[in-house]
């Protein structure tokens, strides 16, 4: 006898309530303006423990969480990895941190000619491996289908600078830029076949990371670019650029994640194939700028990070929002991080973005 189910998925989130927040976020990323911004919201209950069963458990916690926000909530079992994840399935022990912060891996290269030891990997390598055993799992335990959100998606200068150490790695740019552009077109190669897993093995599968989005399938996957900012412009273009366009070519399109100063990288950025949104963070980008170079494409910003609140600890809950509402064009497509665990300042947030978009 099957062991009895943790939650109906269904129950929390009615199948004409899935479809009618599909049709919207649809139509949001279709262009048409939805009369406001749409609301990305997260539980932010852990979803650790020591067994499978522990944590599947703690998934539902947040699942329940989530389903009670009124809007734009699709539910998805969140397969997020550490940034570190992809570069685990290239071996390296993975060393915890001290402080509570993320790990990190050791380099499995340590000069130029490792780089031509290293063998392409398996999908389910490393922790994408681990995270994928914890959502069939989940599927077992809960009543129903819910899709995967893709783990942490680094860019390939990311994987890469967490497989060599990262200094070295870029000296090797002026040193050694064949090895460099082959451990490059490694990692390239294993993040298209980690989306590609997620997309052709689970209908309906949430290709973007960061932020927590839906993007329709067809418009292509999400990336986190936050390696760019230590690079100078020109050392992007030729270490950065191909790479980060290889992946859009394939699935059609991308959105990307930089939490860091990449102003100096714009040029670059656009020449990003179909570039569909970009997730940045105040202070590092500034909306006016940012918003203002990238008219026609989709935003996103937290209204939890830590340096942006720092910057707006005037003891009203609201004033970074507030700070954006005045910076964000009436007709921008906007998506704004918020936190699913507190409803009634959810509810507050909503009330002050709609009466700047009404």
């Amino acid at each position: 006898m099957s062991a009895k189910k943790l939650m109906q998925v269904d129950r929390l989130f009615p199948l004409e309530t899935v479809a009618q927040r599909m049709t919207l976020l649809n139509r949001f990323w279709a262009g048409e303006d939805i009369g406001r911004p749409i609301f990305l919201v997260r539980s932010s209950l852990e979803t650790n423990g020591a067994d499978p069963e522990t944590r599947v458990r703690s998934f539902v916690a947040r699942l329940e969480a989530e389903a009670k926000v009124p809007w734009d909530v699709l539910p998805c079992f969140d397969c997020g990895t550490y940034p570190v994840g992809l570069a685990t399935a290239f071996g390296g022990r993975v060393v915890a941190s001290s402080t509570g912060a993320n790990p990190w891996i050791e380099p499995v290269v340590h000069q130029a000619e490792d780089v031509y030891r290293l063998k392409p990997p398996g999908v389910l390598d490393g922790m994408v491996g681990e995270k994928v055993q914890d959502y069939q799992y989940a599927l077992e335990r809960v009543g129903g289908y819910i899709p995967p959100r893709v783990p942490d998606m680094q860019g390939p200068l990311m994987v890469a600078a967490m497989l060599w150490k990262e200094e070295d790695f870029i000296l090797a740019m002026y040193d050694k830029p064949e090895a460099v552009h082959h451990l490059l077109n490694l990692a390239t190669d294993h993040i298209i076949a980690v989306y590609h897993y997620f997309r052709d093995t689970y209908p309906g599968a949430l290709m973007v990371s960061c932020p927590v989005c839906y993007m329709p399938q067809e418009l292509g996957v999400g990336m986190t670019e936050d390696f760019m900012h230590l690079l100078s412009p020109a050392l992007y273009a030729e270490f950065g650029l191909p790479y980060v366009n290889r992946i859009a070519r394939e699935f059609g399109g991308l959105l990307i994640h930089c939490c860091g100063v990449f102003k100096q990288h714009w040029d670059t950025v656009k020449q990003f194939h179909n570039l569909r949104g970009l997730d940045t963070q105040y202070p590092y980008s500034h909306p006016d700028e940012v918003f203002s170079a990238f008219p026609n494409i989709v935003h996103s910003m937290s209204l939890d990070y830590a340096e942006s609140q720092r910057n707006f600890s005037t003891g009203d809950p609201d004033a970074f929002l507030k700070f954006l509402i005045e910076h964000t064009p009436r007709q921008l497509r906007w998506q704004i991080w918020a936190n699913a665990d507190d409803l009634a300042g959810l509810q507050r947030q909503m009330q002050l973005v709609q009466s700047r978009w009404t």
